[in-house]
């Protein structure tokens, strides 16, 4: 199929179980998740994600091909958080959920959508944006102006 007929549209609170559906499948395909603990993610991730699509907290962008299925996709989140010296915005965005289905990967999808999305936070007045990089995503990440940062994490339980 031409990459030419997949068009990006912005993501709405119908397109929950889709965005859920990559979701887990981008932590499947990394191997970080049992399959109860991928159900236990949806369950909860559900009813945020559908009131953050409809406020606008998250923003997402699907790839549809002619016969309508979603392919690809990724989002953004944009909250409230402290302003930074360089920067003065009291917004945080994270970038998550970027994935495309293994059928139609190495066509630029993920590309197409990280643009799309970084186009929108530059619309925004967004001045930075982070992100959390699987192995597969890293090189894309790179050639998209991303460096890695000095966070750190402490599991809590």
């Amino acid at each position: 199929m031409d990459e030419d007929a997949i068009v990006l549209r912005e993501a709405t609170p119908d397109d929950v179980a889709v965005i859920l559906g990559h979701r887990s499948a981008m932590f499947r395909d990394m191997r970080t998740a049992t399959e109860d603990q991928l159900q236990r993610m949806v369950a909860a991730t559900e009813p945020w994600l559908a009131g953050a699509l409809a406020d606008g907290t998250y923003h997402g962008w699907l790839a549809v091909t002619a016969d309508g299925s979603v392919v690809a996709g990724g989002g953004v989140i944009v909250t409230p958080w402290l302003a930074r010296p360089r920067e003065g915005d009291p917004r945080h965005a994270l970038i998550v959920n970027v994935y495309t289905d293994p059928a139609w990967r190495g066509r630029g999808l993920a590309r197409r959508i990280m643009e799309a999305i970084l186009a929108w936070l530059r619309a925004q007045g967004l001045r930075s944006v982070s992100l959390h990089a699987s192995d597969a995503g890293r090189h894309l990440y790179e050639t998209l102006g991303f460096e890695p940062t000095n966070e750190m994490r402490l599991r809590l339980s």
